[in-house]
């Protein structure tokens, strides 16, 4: 599916369930393509260790974050879990835009439906959207089970959120299945996505 004046930057949106796999995927994709500008969130939640400012978030008080909600100069947020917010500045987009760089911006299902109500008309053509799926519910299971040692209850409620965000996920422009053990073929995959929609030919 390709869209008109591939001159253009584009905005590729990526999206995943939980269990898909997403946070490996754009973080290999990352080490491959210095090309593309990564568009870093802006969170209240505290640094973790190995994490610095403005890798992988910028890390502000929550009397900040609140100053950009009500100064609206967030692209769109959210109040996460364990009260913190998330969301996506936006300078930290034109900024890109300006430079005329190609943007990965990783947000959640309704991140998107945000920008793609308040903002389409702002950003035309530019957006695609991505959305990384597990190739099943139960190895979504597998994966969080693998993943973390969680409380049973905590587990049943992220699979009932991946089954809500596997539902979201067909209203975007591509989907990519990161089947098991075949992790290099989806990062293949998005690659190709964005080398067709900013024009790059591949050998």
């Amino acid at each position: 599916m390709s869209k008109p004046n591939k001159s253009k930057a584009k905005i590729f949106v990526v999206s995943g369930s939980v269990g898909a796999g997403k946070d490996t995927i754009l973080r290999a994709i990352y080490r491959r393509r210095s090309d593309l500008y990564w568009a870093k969130t802006t969170t209240t939640r505290q640094p973790r260790p190995g994490e610095t400012q403005g890798n992988p978030y910028y890390f502000i008080s929550k009397s900040a974050f609140q100053d950009l909600i009500a100064q609206d100069k967030l692209f769109e947020y959210e109040n996460v879990y364990a009260d913190h917010y998330f969301g996506m500045t936006k300078s930290e987009i034109k900024q890109a835009l300006k430079q005329d760089q190609n943007i990965i911006w990783q947000i959640d299902y309704r991140g998107y439906n945000t920008i793609k109500r308040k903002y389409k008309n702002l950003f035309q053509d530019r957006l695609v959207s991505i959305f990384i799926l597990p190739p099943s519910i139960k190895v979504a299971e597998q994966r969080i089970r693998q993943r973390s040692q969680l409380p049973e209850k905590i587990i049943k409620e992220r699979l009932e959120l991946a089954k809500k965000e596997i539902q979201a996920g067909q209203d975007y422009d591509y989907t990519v299945i990161n089947k098991q053990g075949r992790l290099n073929l989806a990062i293949d995959d998005i690659l190709a996505i964005i080398d067709q929609e900013t024009g790059i030919e591949t050998r």
